[in-house]
């Protein structure tokens, strides 16, 4: 019964045979160009009147090598070339297309097989990981990988001749014996592609895995780097290192609401309690306030200390933000009264105005940061403000425009001289937040 070419696979056919070859290994697609080329170049050298059959999986495939297949062609008895018909192919004089249905076994095959009574040779391979997932996952770590042997054994090459001839109604190919003298080249260069391809897969999986820590250390690195800086910073920094300019970011002024944090009474808290738990303490201070900026659409400038210096574009949404602080501060600090920890008392300073975005500092070190007369007066009038309360500037409340239970009166801010102040008691912060 004559085999049909659309279920036909020459891989899994030689796949359990033995041989003198090695077992199947895993080559790259320039690995197996340099093999076929070589393979190639000795029949067209020698000039054997044989039929010559070569897989593409695509006919797309083929066609940068269809020139190459032109002085191949003629120099054979017959060419057969296999892919899947995804795209036209040009004519050539003794070479015919056998076009694959999409789910063939032999799509997925890259073959080459000739059998001449003086030489014959099988390059029998099968792509793998063919999911952009499994491809990320090879040894190799990228490209498309293909896994099989190349061999001259003739109970490797008969086989695979022999299926073939039949699939297409051809007749049978002669017997190969072993190969003469005057295609010795090729057989020595296949031992030589053989070793090489041994010494490349070891060291592609020491570099392999060298690259693997590597990432893991980079990713553990970007982790670390982002909890440093504000997110504004990071999405700049990004900008920054796919822009081939040595410094993309310009100044820009920016209307902005700026907010300063600082706990109160801190100092005597650092000289009498234990380093370690004061650290994990504050790391949970300033986490709880991260959040509800975050929550805000605000986002943290730089920590300082025991404060923390914060911008929105929306005045409405900072003084929701120092609200909503204060608020979970004094659970946080309930939480603490009953596990017997430290009282963080908290002091909030609030203004708006221009600012001016930019990237400051030294040639080695630069910070994205804002600056302005808003950065300076947020900065006093947190000094100012009540304890586990907010203090805003003029501009600030006459921004959020709702009635809101401050008191308004005129402070002296240095470097500023008198200035109108509207605080808020913790007690009406919950109004404040009901608005």
């Amino acid at each position: 019964m004559k085999p049909d070419i659309q279920a036909i696979s020459l891989y899994t056919l030689n796949a359990t045979r033995p041989t003198d070859s090695g077992a199947a290994r895993t080559s790259s697609v320039s690995s197996l160009l340099a093999v076929s080329h070589s393979i190639e170049e000795t029949v067209m050298r020698h000039g054997m009147d044989a039929i010559f059959f070569a897989g593409f999986q695509r006919f797309s495939a083929f066609l940068p090598q269809a020139n190459r297949f032109r002085q191949l062609a003629a120099r054979c008895k017959k060419v057969y070339v296999f892919g899947e018909a995804d795209s036209a192919t040009p004519a050539i004089p003794n070479l015919e297309y056998i076009a694959l249905q999409p789910g063939a076994p032999l799509v997925d095959e890259w073959f080459i097989i000739f059998s001449h009574p003086r030489f014959g040779v099988a390059l029998l391979t099968r792509e793998i990981g063919k999911s952009a997932t499994s491809i990320r996952e090879s040894r190799f770590g990228r490209g498309r990988l293909y896994q099989g042997l190349v061999t001259l054994e003739d109970h490797i090459v008969q086989p695979a001749a022999q299926l073939l001839h039949q699939a297409l109604g051809l007749p049978q190919p002669p017997f190969i014996p072993a190969p003469l003298e005057p295609v010795q080249p090729v057989n020595t260069y296949l031992n030589q592609f053989a070793g090489y391809m041994d010494r490349a897969q070891s060291q592609m999986s020491v570099l392999y895995n060298n690259l693997t820590d590597r990432t893991a250390a980079l990713e553990r690195m970007e982790e670390i780097v982002r909890t440093m800086v504000s997110r504004r910073a990071w999405d700049d920094s990004l900008s920054m290192l796919e822009s081939p300019q040595d410094d993309v970011f310009q100044p820009e002024r920016r209307k902005l609401t700026v907010l300063f944090t600082d706990i109160h009474n801190f100092t005597p808290l650092f000289e009498h309690e234990d380093p370690l738990e004061l650290t994990k303490t504050l790391n949970r201070y300033f986490n709880l306030l991260a959040t509800v900026i975050y929550e805000h659409q605000g986002d943290i400038d730089k920590f300082l200390g025991d404060g923390l210096m914060a911008f929105f574009t929306d005045p409405k949404d900072a003084v929701n933000a120092a609200a909503e602080m204060q608020q979970r501060l004094a659970r946080f600090n309930n939480q603490q009264t009953a596990h017997r920890g430290l009282q963080l008392n908290t002091r909030i300073g609030i203004a708006s105005g221009e600012c001016m975005v930019a990237r400051l500092g030294s040639a080695s070190r630069r910070e994205i940061t804002i600056i302005g007369d808003a950065v300076n007066m947020a900065s006093r009038l947190q000094a100012l403000a009540p304890v586990n309360g907010l203090g805003m500037d003029e501009a600030t409340y006459r921004a959020i425009n709702r009635p809101i239970r401050c008191l308004g009166q005129d402070v002296q801010v240095k470097g500023k001289g008198y200035q109108r102040m509207y605080s808020a008691e913790y007690e009406a912060l919950e109004e404040i937040l009901k608005v």
